[in-house]
């Protein structure tokens, strides 16, 4: 028997459009609200939550036949911060073909786009993923025609193709810790089944942040649902780096190793939420891993340019639930020239003028976190380049708990040292900060830049004793009840022109210069530091063309100064221009200052006058001296009117030191918090 091949052929060509026309029409001619109230059913009782849309479901027609519903909202665990785990604007779900022809609704593929999802955790340390079906229980069912047997579990029909738009993924870990969100600009999933390894191939950044672009397996979907995703095995671009993470998160614990490499290492402060410097290219090995009742993080290899680090942090939480966190560092080589300043992600203000520079460093410091957590860093560094001397050999060590907190550095500064010491006792009502430092022999340029401030000073050397004690939790408070000690020698270097602009024109010639900065011998002075007020007892500035001494105050908290100087033309050229001055001013205000010649004539007494450059230069005769520094004890000797007349700070400036204002009680040594 012959078969009409050519007949048949044309018969199946009509007969599949035909078919397609009528699954679509059948579906169309469906009343979807059954399958809708059945879908949600479906999902109650897999996962105890409840599943709504803001409208009914819509057919769109088409080559891909789908439903669609908008406004779709999924609720959160009943302790949730919020009552829904995920919103999502608009949810397509396309229809199998094949399913249609045999008058089925199959759904082969959903796209998910203006997703809103929330995970997070709560104190006891369960996420709102954990889902569980309704205790319906499980006894017999006559109407099942099941009456001596268990009820099955109930089980979700499988979508094999997920896809992710336009969404955004927010993850809080706890109170205390910011939440974390991760934009997914496109995304998808796929999987033959919930226990079968998760296939991923997305883009994914932070606000701001570089694009990462990962692909590979990520665990199953059933391990996502129980926060056990299962082995993990992701590549992908990074910014315009590489990254790979490989590993897995199952019940015995977390091991994953990260590999990275690209141009700029500041990619990562977005993600670890750390103000990461700009530097590169990088090299990152990374392996992370949980350990009983600890995460630890170990850096075998990080390489930015040509600065070198390893080292490793360990967290934990004690018997006590305090959180514990031990960070030891190793820096073989670090070099300032390969960094700089990690980019802004704030947004762009109108330039207006400079602020003038802040007389005392920027350094905050509040007590009201201390107990809370106990903190021990150890950082070791053999070798600091990118600055004028070379530093090397330097440590830093940090030690913080709810009895005491400890920071101490030290490092060799070219042919010097330089060390402080920070310790604060909060023991008491306000508790006690100490601040030891010292510099011997140090460039003050390289000094002031590892501090993170400039004083403009170029070629300076000089040696610094300070020491200070106060009370307060706030780096206000502990200035404004500060007593203590500041000692500071400098030998030959140059003063920025800059800061000199606002004083008068007669002593800007007297003290010479140019356009580069006004050279000086050298400088020294101390400070008698009582209730937050350091004042200026005895001060020498020796330069080429005129010898100063003077005094006055520096108001450590509101950082508000007020100075006078007597200068000695060193030739009788400039005899003239040598007029006692005011100068008064602080952080945010320009420097006022104004020539007072009536000044001279207190300061100065009848009779023979020492001549300062004359004692200077005998004083210049000690080998390896600082001038200055000798003349300086002998200087109320040298004029003894100066003492009378040096300005002290106004009522409203001083308050009775130990009694910080709006001060609450702190925790007493040994208190839990």
């Amino acid at each position: 028997m012959r078969v009409p091949w050519k007949r048949l052929s044309w018969i199946v060509a009509a007969a599949i459009p035909i078919a397609a026309v009528a699954g679509i029409v059948w579906v169309g001619t469906r009343d979807l609200s059954r399958f809708q109230s059945r879908l949600t059913e479906q999902v109650r009782k897999v996962t105890g939550r409840e599943l709504a849309a803001r409208g009914p479901l819509s057919v769109k027609l088409g080559l891909q036949p789908a439903m669609v519903a908008e406004g779709v909202t999924l609720s959160n665990a009943a302790w949730g911060s919020r009552p829904d785990l995920a919103r999502v604007r608009k949810v397509t779900l396309f229809l199998d073909p094949a399913s249609l022809f045999l008058g089925e609704v199959k759904v082969g593929r959903v796209v998910l786009e203006g997703a809103d999802i929330l995970v997070e955790r709560n104190d006891v340390g369960d996420t709102n993923l954990d889902m569980l079906p309704p205790p319906d229980g499980s006894g017999p069912h006559p109407g099942e025609n099941r009456s001596l047997r268990l009820r099955t579990s109930p089980a979700f029909p499988w979508i094999g193709t997920i896809e992710v738009r336009d969404s955004v993924l927010t993850v809080a870990d706890g109170a205390g810790r910011p939440p974390v969100a991760i934009e997914i600009a496109a995304a998808t999933f796929k999987s033959p089944a919930p226990n079968q390894p998760l296939q991923l191939d997305g883009r994914f950044a932070t606000p701001r942040a570089a694009v990462l672009q990962l692909a590979g397996t990520a665990g199953s979907f059933d391990g996502w649902m129980r926060g056990l995703p299962g082995n993990i095995d992701l590549q992908g671009g990074f910014g315009d780096g590489k990254i790979a993470i490989k590993g897995s998160v199952a019940a015995k614990g977390t091991s994953l190793q990260i590999t990275s490499s690209g141009p700029d290492i500041s990619v990562f402060g977005p993600y670890i939420r750390l103000p990461v410097p700009a530097g590169g290219p990088y090299v990152l090995n990374v392996k992370a891993g949980t350990q009983r009742n600890s995460f630890k993080v170990e850096v075998s290899t990080l390489k930015v340019g040509s600065s070198e680090l390893v080292g490793e942090a360990l967290f934990r939480v004690d018997r006590k639930g305090t959180p514990t966190v031990a960070i030891n560092a190793d820096l073989a080589r670090l070099d300032l020239g390969d960094l700089k300043a990690p980019p802004s992600t704030a947004a762009p203000t109108a330039a207006g003028p400079a602020a003038p520079p802040r007389l005392v460093p920027t350094m905050p410091f509040a007590a009201t976190w201390l107990g809370r957590s106990s903190v021990s860093v150890s950082v070791r560094l053999g070798e600091i380049m990118g600055l004028g001397s070379k530093v090397q050999n330097a440590s830093v060590t940090l030690n913080a708990s709810d009895t005491r907190f400890a920071l101490r550095a030290a490092a060799t500064v070219g042919g010097g040292s330089a060390g402080f010491d920070l310790v604060y006792d909060p023991t008491g009502r306000i508790g006690q900060a100490t601040l030891t430092a010292s510099a011997n022999k140090v460039s003050l340029a390289d000094l002031t830049t590892l501090l993170g401030f400039d004083l403009g000073l170029r070629d300076a050397v000089g040696d610094i004793d300070l020491r200070l004690r106060g009370g307060g939790r706030t780096t206000r408070d502990a200035l404004n009840a500060a007593s203590g000690s500041i000692e500071i020698a400098v030998t030959k270097g140059a003063w920025p022109r800059g800061p000199l602009a606002s004083w008068p024109a007669e002593t800007q010639r007297l003290l010479g210069g140019d356009g580069g900065g006004v050279p000086f011998n050298c400088i020294a002075g101390r400070f008698d530091v009582t209730g937050g007020v350091a004042y200026l007892r005895r001060l020498v500035v020796d330069t080429p063309r005129t010898t100063m001494v003077g005094g006055g105050f520096v108001h450590l908290r509101t950082e508000g100064f007020e100075f006078i100087l007597a200068p000695e033309a060193r030739d009788n050229q400039n005899a003239g221009l040598a007029v006692p001055l005011r100068l008064k001013g602080g952080s945010g205000r320009e420097t006022a200052s104004a020539l007072e010649p009536n000044l001279g004539r207190l300061i100065i007494p009848a009779g023979v006058v020492p001549s300062l450059g004359a004692q200077v230069n005998q004083a210049a005769r000690q080998p390896a001296a600082n001038p200055c520094a000798l003349v300086a004890p002998r200087v109320e000797g040298l004029r003894p009117g100066l003492r009378a007349q040096m300005p002290v700070p106004s009522a409203d400036l001083r308050q009775r030191p130990g009694r910080p204002q709006a001060q609450t009680a702190g925790p007493q040594r040994g208190q839990q918090r």
